[in-house]
């Protein structure tokens, strides 16, 4: 009995055996295909985030492809030719002008301001100064009333105007002057801090009188201290494309463009056409741009006139102006949004053009959320040499176009690229506050100046604020400034560097 249960079980045993080792094969065969799937799968998922993160760095860079094209049209488009004074068939070659000076405790400038209005070559009897001070700084508002009361002396028509109410910032002090102007056909505009050459009118209101469906016609910047700082050459290179190639191409394309603040005349009844100034934006500049586009006025840009000013030399003086100058815009864009898509005096491409000049700002919201995708993908993924060399050089690639039109600091370019990511974030945090309308996008905080002291020698009649002597208006750059940009800077760039 036990050898027939033995000669029965050996069998049996050794077909299980058997049995067992087929179905380990087959496992493991079949754990091998799945093995080999998952390797296929992990690859195609490899090359899929590889390829969103191409896509991710092209709309990132965005703003440069776009300045590459602009770059294009401008050497490709003609130039358009401006009149002048004397090639004007009119009973009166010279119109009433007004020219308007906003200022706020601003000492460092305001002297030297309004010694470049009252030398302005224009005839005195056609000319109206307004000093339109906010000041709340009384050392700063008796140096602007001995200033305006020796000119006034002298025969010119000029004033201060103050106000009781400072509301409505910049825009509430225009509106407030506008009212007292209007017998003016045009009204100059400046800023505290710019410097226009003598021919400043002689130059612009030619544009105005012979097209008189143009709206305001806009000088081109330049900088006292574009060279004082590492912060202030970024500033430079970005606003020399700004005011030498992007301005311009849309002007020879006839395209919008808007008017930038200062350094500009504008038609008075155009003002008053599409609505005068209105104080609900960080950025009246571009609010009645825009409004004046939509009513069917359109705009002169003159390269060839140029109107220094200062550039921000301070860190903290930087990130303010920056705060302005884009959650202002996603202002504009939830205010006017509605009347610009359905105005009858703007086309299709036109409202286009226009809506996405209003957006462009709220794009760095996206740019800032694409940048910290870029950076995690960046530490998770382990990419190829081509895809390593793309999203390294390509962005250095589309920033070097910018230099184009301040190729002096071609040498930059590096650093350029890294201050440009690194400002994302405080870009992308005031077009939101800006969108969203929030408490600080209400506020407006003028911009520190530092630049310049002014020693004006009022015995003499003609008073040269671009000479450098004891007699004419001294220019003296505080340096200190410049380091504080510096280190502020030093600290961005550094950070990109990490991140990255």
């Amino acid at each position: 009995m036990i050898v027939t249960i033995v000669l029965i079980f050996l069998p049996l045993q050794c077909l299980l055996e058997r049995t067992t080792i087929s179905n380990d094969r087959l496992n493991i065969a079949y754990q091998a295909m799945n093995v080999n799937h998952v390797q296929r799968s992990s690859i195609t998922i490899h090359d899929l985030i590889q390829n969103f993160l191409i896509l991710f760095i092209i709309i990132q860079s965005s703003e440069d492809i776009e300045r590459i094209i602009y770059t294009i049209l401008r050497l490709c488009l003609p130039s358009k030719s401006h009149p002048t004074l004397s090639s004007l068939s009119t009973d009166n070659e010279y119109p009433m002008v007004a020219i308007q000076l906003p200022m706020m405790n601003e000492k460092e400038f305001c002297i030297s301001m309004i010694t470049c209005a009252c030398n302005l070559d224009w005839s005195k009897d056609r000319l109206i100064i307004q000093v339109l001070d906010d000041s709340t700084d009384e050392i700063v508002m008796k140096m602007i009333d001995q200033c305006v009361h020796e000119w006034f002396d002298r025969g010119y028509r000029i004033s201060v105007i103050r106000r009781q109410n400072r509301q409505g910032f910049k825009a509430g002090n225009l509106k407030n002057g506008l009212e007292k102007i209007q017998e003016c056909e045009f009204i100059a505009l400046f800023d505290v801090d710019f410097l226009p050459k003598k021919n400043f009118l002689l130059k612009t209101i030619p544009i105005l009188i012979k097209d008189p469906k143009a709206a305001y016609a806009q000088a081109r910047w330049t900088f006292i201290n574009g060279k004082e700082s590492l912060l202030t050459q970024m500033q430079e290179i970005v606003l020399n494309h700004h005011h030498k190639c992007e301005q311009e191409v849309k002007y020879r394309m006839s395209s919008f463009f808007q008017f930038n603040g200062s350094a500009c005349v504008w038609r008075t009844k155009a003002i008053y056409q599409c609505g005068g100034w209105h104080t609900d934006t960080l950025v009246e500049d571009l609010d009645i741009s825009v409004r004046a586009y939509m009513n069917g006025w359109h705009s002169a840009y003159v390269v060839d006139v140029e109107c220094l000013n200062e550039l921000p030399p301070t860190f903290s003086a930087y990130l303010l102006q920056q705060y302005r100058w884009f959650s202002g815009p996603a202002q504009v864009f939830r205010k006017l949004f509605q009347a610009v898509c359905t105005t009858s005096h703007m086309n299709i491409y036109q409202k286009l053009h226009c809506l996405w000049m209003l957006f462009r700002p709220c794009l760095y919201i996206i740019r800032f959320i694409i940048f910290l995708l870029n950076i995690a993908i960046n530490a998770c993924l382990q990419k190829t040499s081509y895809v390593n060399m793309f999203i390294t050089f390509f962005p250095i690639l589309l920033s070097s176009n910018i230099l184009y039109y301040t190729s002096e600091k071609i040498h930059l370019t590096i650093v350029y690229s890294l201050f440009c990511n690194a400002m994302l974030f405080h870009h992308a945090i005031s077009a939101i506050a800006g969108f969203l309308n929030l408490n600080s996008a209400k506020k407006w905080i003028v911009t520190p100046k530092f630049g310049t002291q002014t020693h004006l020698n009022i015995e003499e009649k003609q008073i040269d604020p671009y000479r450098n002597d004891n007699t004419n208006v001294q220019y003296s750059v505080y340096r200190f400034s410049g380091l504080s940009g510096l280190s502020g800077l030093s600290g961005l760039v550094v950070l990109a560097v990490l991140a990255v």
